[in-house]
């Protein structure tokens, strides 16, 4: 059975409120402060020096820790929307109100923010982030081959003629992040471009999307990939030329055939990569995340970086006090070629979830599976038909067992939500939150049968802004990108950046959901924008439903969780166009600062 908090949520604990006093005074923070450190060291290094301290004692006296007046505090708590204040103490939000009222939680031991007119929020939830992947997938673990570092195939080759050089021969030659359509040919990199520099070293090539990955002549025959004859039966996923000879570009679960001969990353280097990774989020605000697909599917996806050794690593540093975020996992019994009703029931008879770990840093709340990429469905069948039922057997069967869904789907979102309300009908089981991930494809007239049973909705903004040009919609015309519809009708509506496709920046993602502005400039369907509280709701309070916590943690309440992120400027009286360029200047996780920007 899943690993799960409750159900029902943990109400919140009551916090008292102080009696009323004289104002004991306020202060900036000491001179040896995380101010100072993040201006010697920077952000990152800052953090991860007071990660893990010890509260203040004020809140031994019933102070707070850490008080911030002089804001605009976006709660996103309906009782009281806005506030100028916010104590915290003992990990717990105190105090929600006017800065009059926060100087009863003030003390000599008090930290106090100035926010200076700038936003206060509740802590990022990212719902959608591959936590281990991201840095896993960054130097110094592979070659970088994002849009800063190679603008063609040529520079690509040129960074994998250095790599090969450094390298013993027979050693794989690892690299990560290349786009085809930012670079100068307009394609990716194939066997040929590879064989050039790299003879001797098998070289895999991970796209910017994870769909795609690139792979020379010494990978394929490792890996088994040979020329086939005119009647010979051909890969799924593999692309052959007029000849049938393999290009080297392995698409989808194709991937896995040289994805699974690569090295596998150690426990210690998976522990150190979501270590990092966390740094890098609170950098962002970030405080909560779902990495959706960790399992025996995952050893052939993320560069091998998504087996059970990745959970296990997540485990150890729960336990361990040293996961600085609050974590949920969705377990990936099938790869991305989708996989059969049998490899998840077997999948599932074979899991147990991680033990001795506080739930509320780490659960295993779900399961994933893939419907598809954008074409036909990828599960076990011959034909659409018979993969549509496979299909809805598997999400039967992960139902069944009492988890929730999160299915990767593009165009066969009524298929994916047909198999949710069988499931729903077929087990009765209230609130099961499951969730469409992408579904960038919705049909207007799916949306009350979504709101009916809460199945949410999970697009990436900043993937969609990508590709989006003007009004060509293409034949799915109102069905591409609903998102006010979405919200409109009640569909639990959850924001994410699925890092590391797109930078872990939920502001980006904001900027895109209340403008509608695609990379070439252009506003697609205006009439879908959402409001500044929508898009900001995505990425809080819908979080916190997902994870079956809004009783605990997505908004600024007195007795929830003191997961806060601080921005140098107004959100609200910020232009929506210039959303991205607000810094984040603190973010607090558990009470504790464990982030501050450098400026001010």
């Amino acid at each position: 059975m899943p690993t799960s908090e409750s159900a029902a949520e943990s109400a919140p604990e009551s916090v008292a409120e102080p009696a009323a006093g004289p104002a004991t005074g306020e202060r900036s923070a000491p001179a040896i402060s995380r101010r100072n450190a993040g201006r010697l060291l920077g952000g990152a290094a800052a953090a991860s020096l007071f990660v893990g301290a010890r509260p203040a004692f004020a809140a031994a006296s019933g102070k707070a820790d850490l008080v911030f007046r002089n804001g605009d505090v976006i709660t996103m708590d309906p009782r009281r929307p806005r506030a100028s204040a916010v104590a915290v103490r003992a990990g717990r939000i105190a105090y929600v109100g006017d800065d009059a009222g926060a100087r009863a939680f003030t003390g000599p031991g008090t930290e106090v923010v100035d926010l200076r007119g700038g936003s206060l929020l509740p802590g990022i939830n990212d719902t959608h982030l591959h936590a281990a992947v991201y840095r896993l997938n960054l130097p110094p673990y592979v070659v970088d081959l994002g849009p800063t570092a190679v603008r063609s195939v040529a520079d690509i080759v040129a960074a994998v003629a250095a790599e090969a050089g450094r390298l013993p021969a027979g050693q794989w030659v690892r690299g990560a992040g290349w786009n085809p359509s930012r670079l100068a040919e307009q394609r990716g990199p194939n066997r040929d471009d590879l064989d050039r520099v790299s003879p001797d070293h098998p070289v895999f090539l991970q796209d910017s999307g994870y769909h795609v990955s690139a792979v020379n002549s010494r990978a394929l025959a490792l890996a088994g990939i040979t020329d086939v004859g005119p009647g010979d039966p051909r890969q799924p996923g593999v692309e052959y030329d007029a000849n049938g000879r393999p290009t080297g570009v392995l698409r989808y679960g194709a991937q896995a055939l040289v994805q699974l001969l690569l090295p596998a990353r150690s426990r210690d280097e998976r522990k150190e990569a979501v270590r990092d990774a966390v740094a890098r989020l609170h950098a962002q605000g970030i405080t909560s995340f779902t990495d959706p697909g960790l399992g025996p599917g995952g050893d052939g996806l993320g560069g091998g970086t998504q087996g059970m050794e990745t959970l296990h690593a997540y485990a150890d540093l729960a336990r361990s006090g040293a996961l600085h975020a609050r974590v949920s996992t969705l377990f990936l019994p099938c790869s991305q070629s989708g996989g059969s009703a049998a490899a998840v029931d077997a999948a599932l008879r074979g899991f147990t979830p991680p033990t001795g770990v506080d739930p509320r840093r780490l659960a295993v709340r779900g399961v994933k599976l893939f419907s598809d990429s954008g074409g036909d469905l990828l599960v076990e069948g011959d034909t659409n038909e018979e993969r549509a039922a496979e299909l809805t057997e598997m999400i039967r069967i992960a139902h069944a067992a009492g988890y929730q869904l999160g299915v990767h789907c593009y165009r066969w979102v009524p298929t994916v939500v047909e198999a949710f309300v069988a499931a729903l009908r077929g087990h009765p089981r209230p609130d099961a939150r499951h969730v469409v991930m992408h579904g960038p494809f919705v049909p207007p007239s799916l949306l009350p049968t979504m709101a009916e049973h809460r199945i949410g909705l999970g697009p990436q903004a900043q993937s969609w802004a990508n590709v989006v040009h003007g009004a060509a919609q293409g034949p799915e015309g109102d069905a591409f990108l609903p998102w006010r519809s979405v919200v409109d009708a009640g569909v639990p509506f959850v924001g994410s950046s699925d890092a590391p496709v797109n930078e872990p920046d939920w502001r980006a993602g904001v900027r895109a959901l209340v403008t509608r502005v695609g990379a070439c400039g252009e506003v697609h369907g205006p009439e879908q924008r959402l409001t500044l509280d929508q898009a900001l709701a995505a990425y809080t309070t819908a979080g916190a439903w997902q994870d079956f916590a809004q009783g605990w943690k997505g908004s600024v309440s007195v007795g929830k969780v003191a997961d806060l992120c601080a921005l140098g400027a107004n959100l609200r009286t910020t232009p929506p166009e210039d959303i991205t360029s607000v810094p984040v200047s603190m973010t607090v996780f558990d009470g504790r600062v464990v982030y501050e920007g450098t400026a001010g």
